[in-house]
C-alpha cells in the first residue's frame, strides 16, 4: 500500500484500496498493523479509501484510541485532504463511512468544512454519583 499521512490536530494515515473495496476486516487488519508501526510511536488513525469517483469517497476506519469505527468526521476530512492532494478528487466530495456520510469541502486556503446530518445513536442517565467522580478524576 501507498500512504499518505495528514495533520488534522490528530495524525492520519489514508490508505488508498487500489483494489477495493475496503471491508471491515481488512480496516482491522490492516489498521492495527499500520496503528502500532513503530513509525508512529503515538500511535496513529488509519483510513482506508475507496475512491468511487472524482466526487465520492468510501472509508473504513481504524482509530488509534478506539479501534474500528463506524464514522468520523475528522477521518472523511483526512480522507477528502488526501485524495485532493493526489488528485483523485475535486475539493467537494461526499465521503462515504459504515455509519453515515458526509460532505468535505477544501477551500484555496487549504480550510476543511465538514457539512453533515446529526443523528442520536444512544440515549441514556448517568449513575447517581457519577458527575462527581468524572469532576474527581476517579474514572480516569
Amino acid at each position: 500500500f501507498e500512504v499518505t499521512c495528514v495533520q488534522l490536530g490528530s495524525p492520519h494515515c489514508v490508505i488508498p484500496v487500489p483494489d477495493g473495496p475496503a471491508d471491515e476486516a481488512l480496516a482491522r487488519t490492516v489498521g492495527a498493523a499500520v496503528r502500532d508501526h513503530a513509525m508512529f510511536p503515538g500511535r496513529i488513525n488509519v483510513e482506508l479509501l475507496d475512491v468511487i469517483d472524482r466526487e465520492t469517497l468510501r472509508i473504513e476506519i481504524f482509530e488509534r484510541g478506539a479501534g474500528y469505527t463506524l464514522a468520523s468526521g475528522s477521518s472523511a476530512c483526512a480522507a477528502a485532504v488526501a485524495a485532493h492532494a493526489l488528485n483523485l478528487t475535486g475539493s467537494r466530495v461526499t465521503v462515504r463511512m459504515p455509519g453515515g456520510e458526509v460532505q468535505v469541502g477544501i477551500g484555496e486556503d487549504g480550510g476543511v468544512t465538514l457539512t453533515g446530518v446529526v443523528r442520536p445513536v444512544l440515549q441514556g442517565r448517568w449513575a447517581p454519583g457519577i458527575g462527581q467522580r468524572l469532576s474527581e478524576g476517579a474514572l480516569a
